[in-house]
């Protein structure tokens, strides 16, 4: 079976914003909820670009509390509530913030498109260990195009679960679907709203990988407010863009280290793990990442230290493991020199120790 390339898939995603925005920015400073809307042809896109703003409005909005005043009393739950709701009618973003968040919708939409496992299994976990399906799944139905059908049939199965449910757990119901082989989408024609911007070289978008990720997926037995916002974009074109919300009790920020154990975990998945751990010795970082790259990583990941750098790279290759190689790097480099895990060096640094227990 084929696996998709994640780093030629975000390279097409950045290479693909760039395009639409230098061309859109040109002409206006910013861009509002409508023309997010009609940015592309194709459609997936400019939803995913809306899930993302939602997401960012849904934080900010339960992120709003303070030490000398009451945001529970019901006069002021009200006023938050219409202020909220009213801002989401007034999407107003720059480029600069704009494009990232664009290549990124680029980027899922791409993956979604020619791995539906990929896909979900990424936003499953980036969504924690434990999900939550009514108010991190189910509130984001409405921004899905591709593959819907799909994607009913995956909510549908946890919601029978039960309201909360192992992230884990979440992606082998994926794999199991999948392995049903259900109605999806044409890809190709999928395709084809990318060629219009940006040509796809196809066979650029996979790499070799003899392991079938959905063979023999075992499921295992598990058992799944404050005042409701409406994120209104006062669009009359389709309902879907518009969306109940129930915003989430306050809860404890959690530590920049976890994020990065739980966004960079590899699945459960035994037969994946004997193959790594079988391959993990016989390729060296040193190998894998490209000499143009090596200067770029030393400045930017490591404050210019080569030495350091290299230290790194011969401590990721005695690793038995990529959790361990991650728990390495999180422990000994992220926090000291404070990596982004927005920034392409961290993601390309990331992708590179993945491929080396690929």
């Amino acid at each position: 079976m084929r696996k998709v390339n994640l780093s030629e898939i975000n390279s097409y995603g950045s290479r693909f914003a760039k395009v639409i925005c230098d061309k859109f920015f040109k002409m206006q400073p910013a861009i509002n909820g409508k023309q997010i809307v009609e940015l592309c042809e194709n459609r997936q896109i400019n939803l995913f670009v809306i899930k993302t703003v939602y997401i960012k409005w849904q934080e900010e909005a339960n992120n709003i509390r303070s030490s000398f005043f009451d945001y529970s009393a019901p006069e002021v739950t009200q006023a938050m509530t219409s202020l909220m709701n009213v801002l989401s009618r007034y999407i107003s973003v720059r480029q600069a913030t704009f494009e990232p968040i664009l290549a990124n919708a680029v980027a899922d939409t791409l993956l979604l498109t020619l791995s539906p496992y990929d896909y979900y299994a990424k936003e499953f976990a980036m969504m924690g260990k434990e999900i939550e399906v009514n108010m991190q799944v189910k509130t984001i139905a409405k921004y899905f195009k591709v593959h819907k059908k799909l994607f009913d049939k995956i909510l549908a199965q946890l919601e029978a679960e039960g309201n909360t449910i192992k992230s884990e757990r979440a992606a082998a119901i994926v794999a199991a679907i999948l392995g049903q082989n259900p109605e999806l989408d044409n890809q190709e024609a999928l395709l084809l709203s990318f060629d219009k911007v940006i040509p796809l070289n196809f066979n650029n978008l996979f790499v070799t990988q003899e392991a079938n990720r959905f063979a023999n997926t075992q499921l295992e037995e598990t058992t799944f407010d404050i005042s409701p916002l409406r994120f209104d974009l006062n669009l009359k074109e389709e309902k879907p863009i518009v969306t109940e919300y129930v915003p989430t009790p306050v809860v404890t920020q959690k530590p920049v280290e976890q994020i990065v154990e739980e966004k960079f975990s590899p699945l459960s998945n035994p037969e994946l793990a004997r193959s790594i751990m079988a391959n993990s010795q016989q390729q060296s970082m040193r190998n894998i990442i490209p000499f143009e790259k090596r200067n770029g990583f030393v400045s930017m990941l490591f404050n210019g230290n080569s030495s350091e750098f290299d230290d790194a790279l011969g401590l990721i290759d005695r690793c038995s493991d990529y959790h361990e190689a991650i728990m390495i790097i999180k422990d000994r480099y992220f926090r000291k020199y404070s990596w982004d895990l927005e920034k392409d060096e961290v993601k390309e640094f990331y992708e590179m120790v993945s491929e080396k227990f690929d």
